[in-house]
């Protein structure tokens, strides 16, 4: 049997640095940001129908997508978040289960799936295991400051827009506090898969 580990948490808590070093070990990961900026990196016809289906054409310029328009439009109108999420949410999916097929073809005795929105998309039933990165809001929104080109009030709209660490933290079987060194988050997230195979031994 194949293990699904799920990992989730919020906007600038550490998926990314925790995804690197879970590959550099050899762990195979799902990654759905990856797909997603993908998708907008490389849109194809299916994306632009999406887009005027759903009143976002504004966003397309010369066939290439602005994603600070559809972060303001979809953060202000909840249909055509939820419209474009839809749509969003099947292509994941769909590359998803071609990874999954592949790794368990190969027998992988354990795989990730790097998905920020697990709670929100409904899809903690795909996972075996739950580890939950989280940090302070304040530590949240200091981090996004720094590495991207973006304004705090739209930070808070995001994190309003995200399930509380409360919630999450109670449907989780493992939980890393990433506002400590990353050799803490690293130390905990080996502990956790080592606990996980010993359950499964």
């Amino acid at each position: 049997m194949t293990i699904f580990v799920g990992l989730t948490g919020g906007i600038a808590t550490g998926k990314s640095t925790v995804v690197k070093f879970l590959q550099k070990k050899g762990y195979k990961v799902h990654d759905s940001d990856l797909v997603v900026n993908n998708i907008y990196a490389k849109p194809n016809k299916k994306l632009f129908d999406t887009l005027k289906k759903i009143g976002l054409s504004k966003s397309i310029k010369k066939k290439k997508i602005d994603k600070s328009i559809i972060r303001d439009e979809i953060f202000s109108n909840k249909v055509k978040k939820k419209k474009l999420e839809k749509f969003i949410h099947k292509e994941v999916q769909i590359s998803r289960n071609v990874f999954i097929k592949k790794h368990k073809n190969k027998k992988n005795k354990i795989i990730f799936f790097d998905i920020p929105l697990l709670f929100e998309s409904k899809l903690t039933h795909i996972c075996h295991y739950i580890i939950l990165l989280c940090a302070p809001k304040k530590t949240k929104i200091e981090r996004v400051l720094k590495r991207k080109n973006i304004d705090k009030k739209v930070i808070i709209k995001i994190l309003k827009n995200q399930i509380d660490d409360k919630i999450k933290k109670k449907k989780s079987h493992y939980i890393i506090n990433t506002s400590k060194p990353k050799k803490h988050s690293f130390k905990m997230i080996l502990e956790a898969i080592s606990n996980i195979l010993e359950q499964n031994a």
